[in-house]
């Protein structure tokens, strides 16, 4: 009996690890670059990163243009935590690049990002204009040569940046374009989809998004795809995805700004740029269909859709 029971399960054995190996396709978890222009930037898709990096085991890096030194302003909070006097300029902008990498590690830690491009270039001045650091402020021919190399050679499959709207930061608008330029300068065969995110709530007028001025790189086709921070899971569902946006924003301790964020947005939407032409489309498709699993779910048969590259 004992050794009819043993054959059964070697057989049984044999056959599960078979079908492992001949009967499914091998899966890759998305690499993915994030191109910012400040220390906290990453807050604004924060459980995108968090779902590839933790829950899908996948790739993030960010691409960091400023050392964040204009966030002084906000600093008031900050200064018995760190006791030193940071709304002071002089004193801000000279400690505040440091903190702020700080800050941004400990957030990453949370997050589960890889690694960090760190391409120190100055933070002047809140603005709308993003002729300002691209012009003037920042040295974007070495921003543009390093981005390139990063993206040569780590073959990230997405880059991910701030939708260029109208009213968003100038030096958020400015590195969204030099990562859109930088990938329209790759050959064709080699560039990873790039898409523009912003976090909204649900009872948002929805804004179209359709081009920023006359830069054509902007120009985006009517795909959105979402992250929902407000998707319920544990214990009773008790928990949503907001637990990790707030952890990850108190981390930015020296930005009393960024911490008045926390609970806002429900959505972190992605829109898809005309630059990436139609061949991408599944492939973003196929990665969003990942992110919208949650922990303890049940796969549903669109969650098993291998992501791969193509």
């Amino acid at each position: 009996m004992h050794k009819l029971v043993f054959a059964w399960f070697f057989v049984t054995l044999s056959v599960m690890l078979a079908f492992n190996v001949n009967g499914q396709q091998k899966t890759e978890a998305p690499r993915v670059l994030v191109v910012m222009a400040h220390p906290d930037d990453e807050s604004i898709l924060s459980v995108t990163i968090y779902k590839i990096a933790k829950e899908q085991h996948g790739i993030v890096d960010l691409f960091v243009i400023t050392n964040g030194e204009a966030g002084y302003k906000y600093s008031i909070l900050a200064e018995q935590y760190y006791g030193v006097p940071l709304t002071a300029e002089k004193v801000g902008r000279a400690l505040l690049p440091d903190i702020r990498k700080k800050e941004l590690r400990s957030a990453g830690h949370i997050l589960g990002v890889s690694k960090y491009y760190y391409q120190d270039q100055p933070d002047s001045h809140y603005g709308l204009s993003e002729k300002e650091p691209l012009d003037t402020s920042w040295n974007t021919a070495i921003i543009k040569k390093r981005l390139n190399e990063v993206l040569t050679k780590s073959k990230y499959d997405f880059v991910f940046c701030v939708l260029p709207e109208p009213c968003t930061h100038g030096q958020h608008k400015a590195a969204s374009l030099l990562a859109l330029n930088s990938i329209a300068a790759l050959p064709a065969a080699s560039r990873p989809i790039i898409l523009g995110a912003r976090t909204r709530n649900k009872t948002d007028t929805i804004c179209r998004f359709e081009q920023y001025l006359y830069y054509k790189a902007t120009k985006t086709e009517p795909h959105t795809y979402q992250v929902d921070r407000t998707a319920s899971f544990g214990f009773k569902n008790k928990l949503n995805y907001k637990v990790i946006a707030n952890w990850e924003i108190a981390e930015h301790k020296s930005q009393g700004a960024t911490q008045m964020t926390m609970n806002d947005g429900d959505l972190e939407e992605f829109w898809y740029f005309t630059l990436n032409g139609d061949a991408g489309l599944v492939k973003t498709r196929q990665l969003f269909n990942l992110l919208e699993q949650i922990p303890g779910a049940p796969p549903t048969d669109l969650d098993r859709t291998a992501f791969h590259r193509f």
